[in-house]
């Protein structure tokens, strides 16, 4: 029986349709190279969204398997929950001090698995610092509409995208909403839930799954005061964001304003394992060694918490980061990239706006006034919304009919191919996306 068989009756896939998988199964990936995958009928596709915004420095990178070939045959993997440490993590904490900003004061870390630990990781030290500090009723934890943080229950809370909460609805004392640029409304509702109430506020620098938003330069440091005025913590959600994505180490350098929490995961190991990173800034961290009581754990450990394998994958992933300037190509290709979808689609009518930072960039669709009245069966204030979201899907299947992997995110499409892409290859990119406009 073939994989593609197989994969019918054995593996389920998150964002498609059960029934869809029955009927017309999936494409088995065979192989990649650069900014492209392969399929097993010989086609090659662009990977427009490095995976899933993750494999930063590109498919096929032969160091990576070294690297982790190496360490398996020393010592594959240990467990750290005790009183017994591997090389490589400690290695890698070393590293990520010296490439996060000074500024930041991110001094500890626990590896994790996935982006969604990370957070769930950050709010369990959250309350546990507030509750050491004698304010245990500090468990309320604000996000923005729109954001992504994760499947996990806690992150999952956080997730602002109703698509998420189709069969949970997040518990409603406990996580809370605000617009994503809104700083009053932020402020009120801290004051009007009840500041000692609060635990953490929780923001994606740049909310990429909800299409790529750019936040107002000074938005992120008024939140900070926002937060520091009534004794709520802050998490950076770079699991996106950060390694070189934005065209800097990290997003927070753009907004100089830094967190108590930083949520790492994807370009961390560009994919080629799992593995996340709770960053803790120092003084967070020396409150919970200094006030926490003789005999009291943190007691938050996956079985393959600090991974000697994946930690050693996500060395040779920086490095390949640092020997080939990927942080600076980010940036130039980044800017590039953006310049070309304004110039090219500067005169299409669907395009309500472009926005991008580095070598993510995403398309806002606009729900076209000249919908039809009953277009899908729907009136017409709903019918123009859905108009934008099934143009969106409708314009990403013609980028893949022409070799392009893009994603749409209900009226916006983004586009984050990996940081080693070329100004010629962003040149395809853009080709390929204007075409496939002029068929949608």
């Amino acid at each position: 029986m073939k994989n593609i068989e197989l994969d019918k009756s054995l593996l389920t896939h998150a964002f498609v349709e059960p029934r869809k998988t029955k009927l017309f199964g999936s494409q088995e990936v065979v192989g990649g190279k650069g900014i492209s995958i392969k399929l097993s009928d010989g086609r090659e596709l662009i990977d427009g969204l490095s995976g899933l915004w993750n494999i930063n420095v590109g498919h096929g990178r032969q160091e990576i398997a070294e690297a982790a070939h190496k360490q398996m045959k020393k010592l594959s993997f240990y467990p750290s929950a005790f009183e017994y440490t591997t090389e490589p993590p400690i290695k890698l904490a070393q590293k990520l001090t010296k490439i996060l900003p000074k500024k930041s004061g991110i001094s500890k870390f626990m590896f994790g698995l996935t982006g969604s630990d990370a957070n769930e990781t950050a709010f369990r030290l959250a309350r546990m610092y507030h509750t050491i500090r004698g304010e245990s009723k500090r468990t309320k934890i604000i996000s923005r509409k729109y954001s992504y943080h994760g499947f996990t229950k806690a992150a999952l809370g956080a997730t602002r995208l109703p698509m998420y909460h189709i069969w949970e609805q997040p518990d409603p004392n406990l996580y809370f909403e605000v617009s994503p640029y809104d700083l009053n409304e932020l402020e009120d509702l801290i004051i009007n839930e009840g500041p000692k109430t609060i635990s953490v506020f929780i923001v994606e620098p740049i909310m990429a799954n909800g299409g790529v938003h750019i936040p107002p330069k000074n938005y992120l440091k008024e939140a900070r005061k926002i937060c520091d005025k009534h004794g709520v913590l802050m998490v950076f959600d770079e699991v996106i964001t950060a390694f070189g994505r934005t065209g800097k180490w990290f997003c927070m350098e753009h907004y100089d304003c830094y967190p108590d929490f930083i949520s790492l995961s994807k370009g961390l190991t560009s994919g080629y394992l799992p593995l996340s990173a709770t960053g803790i800034s120092s003084k967070i961290w020396k409150e919970v060694e200094n006030k926490i009581p003789p005999g009291l754990i943190f007691a938050n450990a996956l079985t393959t918490s600090n991974h000697a394998t994946s930690c050693a994958v996500a060395l040779a992933n920086i490095e390949i980061i640092e020997k080939e300037k990927l942080v600076k190509n980010s940036e130039q290709q980044g800017k590039y990239l953006l310049n070309q979808l304004k110039a090219k689609f500067k005169k299409n009518s669907m395009v309500k706006e472009i926005r991008g930072l580095g070598l993510m960039a995403g398309i806002n669709w606009k729900n076209n006034r000249d919908a039809p009245e009953n277009y899908m069966g729907r009136k017409k204030i709903l019918a123009n919304k859905v108009f934008a979201n099934e143009f969106s899907m409708n314009f990403v299947s013609e980028c893949l009919k022409r070799g392009l992997i893009v994603r749409p995110v209900g009226p916006n499409t983004v586009v984050a191919p990996p940081l080693c892409t070329s100004k010629k290859e962003v040149d395809k990119i853009v080709s390929i996306m204007v075409e496939s406009a002029k068929h949608t």
